[in-house]
């Protein structure tokens, strides 16, 4: 081989490696942005396209970024409440309906790509009218062929349950209060606080399977599709089992307001809840349906506030600050079950000195089989 073709060659392999790269490259500043402003990778995308291209259907949308109708939808649902996009007739045919960025709530998402596409302008600057031909019917090529190719578990679009990140945002607006309400069983929950949202209710981060969420004066409730999974625990002997590491990588990840009090209720139940909540005022938690095992960290309560968890449970870990008042109530079968070091009984009430008459205070109950119960300071 002479070495023109050699140096062609070795030209052409630099230039396929460049486009994987770029590709790669292209992914990773998208997620890179996504979670800084807590969506997912696939809503950054949406936002360009319409930022691009203008008002669009959920159609078309589905086209462009390979999502099934209905998965296209939710996504459009959770960009409407966040306040990114609105719904919008038709010129055309009022009869149809378009999506739209709403404001200019889209921008910092759309700036954020200003250095990237400065720089491409300025290497195209360099080439002349031939080379520019040339190379758009390269990339027009390469993303015919990316086109044509197969699609996940052979159908024509994939769904946002099988993507690997989701997620979703609400204003404060009006709310003085927060409630989050998980009215089905959820995959591994974690939920924080602390954070400055600014005018953000809540953010939100699904791996794995994608919930709906719906936000109104306040409530954000959750809600997963019907599963055949939640036997995540099983008893063996005297011990209660987490069998749920099929489902690790199925999470849902939450961040609240901590200007607003909270109250948090799981109606299903979850694989694992861990709720970092030192940081937020909390006026009540329940989870009904039992978790293959259970982290609270709580901060200081503001008057009776009711920790009540029912169910089959793994281990149970509460961790308070230092000298606040606990009642512990246990009234399901457990291992061991200690509050302070101190071994509580079941059926039984056991309380710190003073908590049963103080004015701020957590109620603890167990109603349920547990592994082990630890309810301790910090």
């Amino acid at each position: 081989m002479s070495s023109p073709e050699i140096q062609r060659d070795a030209l052409r392999a630099a230039i396929l490696r460049a486009t994987a790269d770029l590709a790669s490259s292209r992914t990773a500043y998208g997620e890179g942005i996504a979670a800084r402003v807590g969506l997912a990778a696939t809503d950054v995308e949406v936002l360009r396209l319409l930022g691009a291209e203008g008002a669009m259907t959920v159609g078309r949308l589905g086209e462009l970024t390979g999502l099934t109708t209905g998965a296209t939808t939710r996504m459009v649902d959770r960009l409407e409440q966040a306040g990114f996009v609105r719904r919008v007739a038709d010129p055309a045919d009022r009869r149809r309906v378009k999506v739209a960025l709403a404001g200019d709530r889209a921008t910092p998402v759309l700036r954020a790509y200003d250095p990237v596409d400065d720089a491409a302008r300025a290497a195209l600057d360099g080439l002349d009218d031939g080379a520019l031909a040339a190379l758009h019917d390269y990339l027009v090529a390469c993303v015919d062929a990316y086109r044509a190719g197969p699609s996940p578990a052979g159908s024509g679009a994939r769904d946002a349950g099988a993507a690997a990140v989701a997620g979703s945002v609400a204003p404060v607006a009006s709310a003085t209060a927060g409630r989050l309400v998980f009215v089905t069983g959820a995959p591994s929950v974690r939920i924080g606080g602390g954070v400055d949202l600014g005018a953000e209710l809540y953010r939100a981060r699904f791996t794995g399977a994608t919930p709906s969420a719906r936000v109104r004066d306040g409530v954000v409730t959750i809600r997963y599709p019907r599963f055949a999974w939640f036997d995540w625990r099983a008893r063996v002997g005297d011990q209660w089992l987490n069998a749920s590491a099929h489902w690790k990588r199925h999470t849902s990840d939450l961040v609240l307001n901590a200007t607003l009090p909270w109250s948090v209720e799981l109606r299903g139940g979850a694989t694992a809840l861990d709720a970092d909540l030192g940081a937020v005022t909390l006026t009540a938690l329940t989870l009904a349906g039992g978790a293959g095992s259970v982290s609270l960290t709580l901060g200081r309560p503001s008057g009776v506030v009711r920790v009540r968890l029912a169910g089959g449970f793994g281990d149970i870990m509460v961790v308070r600050p230092a000298g606040v008042p606990v009642v512990l109530s246990v009234k399901g079968g457990y291992r061991k079950a200690t509050l302070d070091g101190t071994a509580a009984w079941s059926p039984g009430r056991i309380a710190t000195a003073g908590a049963e008459t103080a004015p701020d205070r957590f109620e603890i109950e167990i109603a349920g089989g547990a592994n082990r119960v630890t309810v301790r300071g910090a």
